[in-house]
């Protein structure tokens, strides 16, 4: 992950982000971009994320797919029949960038798609477009 000072603009805040990643170094990652900015709450595993999701509403949800006890693609399912959330903007974050991938997340109710490794300006620009939809 390229972390420019320079590109860690959001043109928001206050907005409450559940981070679903199962990766420490990049979890970690996310949470140091997004803390100046946002409530962030970060959960290891796809259960710990869907429980969390069922007792509190987020603006936004960013997802990796490759959890290790579910899938992201099990996991959006789950919290898709969340009513809060059938309409709230939730992000692949994920290394999956074969050919095909990105469609296949959108096709499952993924909202937008950043591969891994990611730029900061990547996660900015995904974040603003997703709080501003």
């Amino acid at each position: 992950m390229n972390m420019n000072k320079n590109e860690n603009q959001f043109h928001r805040k206050n907005y409450k982000i559940l981070l679903i990643e199962d990766d420490y170094l990049c979890a970690y990652t996310v949470m140091r971009i997004l803390k100046k900015n946002f409530e962030v709450v970060h959960k290891y595993t796809g259960a710990e994320g869907i429980e969390e999701a069922k007792n509190q509403n987020y603006d936004l949800v960013l997802m990796d797919i490759g959890l290790k006890e579910m899938s992201g693609l099990d996991v959006i399912k789950v919290i898709r029949e969340i009513p809060h959330y059938k309409s709230i903007q939730i992000i692949a974050v994920t290394a999956f960038a074969m050919l095909g991938d990105r469609e296949t997340f959108l096709e499952n109710g993924f909202s937008d798609y950043i591969s891994k490794p990611f730029s900061i300006s990547d996660l900015t620009n995904a974040i603003n477009k997703a709080l501003t939809f």
